[in-house]
């Protein structure tokens, strides 16, 4: 997997996490679909973990908070230089190490 789709992917968080809060309104919206609406917001609780998980995995350290800042909390990388005491630039070569050294789990 290259480095887009793996950038594809964890932009896949936040519209994991825009789901989940549909389908609980669409859950109270439409009490006759309970059930599927539950059903589904499992699944994406699911996939919302694996990515934070697969986060974690990455190094435990600075590439770690990197991912989690930026595909998690929604922050851009001159954000998150400023968070992490690094310039922009050293924060740009770190989040494409930190990309290199993701692995999605299957």
């Amino acid at each position: 997997m290259d480095k887009n789709e793996k950038k594809d992917y964890l932009r896949g968080y936040k519209a994991l996490v825009l789901r989940i809060k549909r389908l609980m309104n669409m859950k109270e919206i439409n009490p006759e679909k309970k059930e599927k609406y539950e059903e589904e917001i499992k699944r994406c609780k699911i996939n919302r973990d694996k990515i934070e998980n697969e986060i974690e995995k990455t190094d435990g350290g600075i590439l770690t908070e990197i991912l989690a800042q930026k595909y998690i909390v929604g922050r851009s990388l001159e954000e998150i230089a400023l968070i992490i005491g690094y310039c922009k630039r050293q924060t740009e070569r770190l989040h494409l190490k930190a990309l290199d050294k993701f692995c999605i789990s299957t």
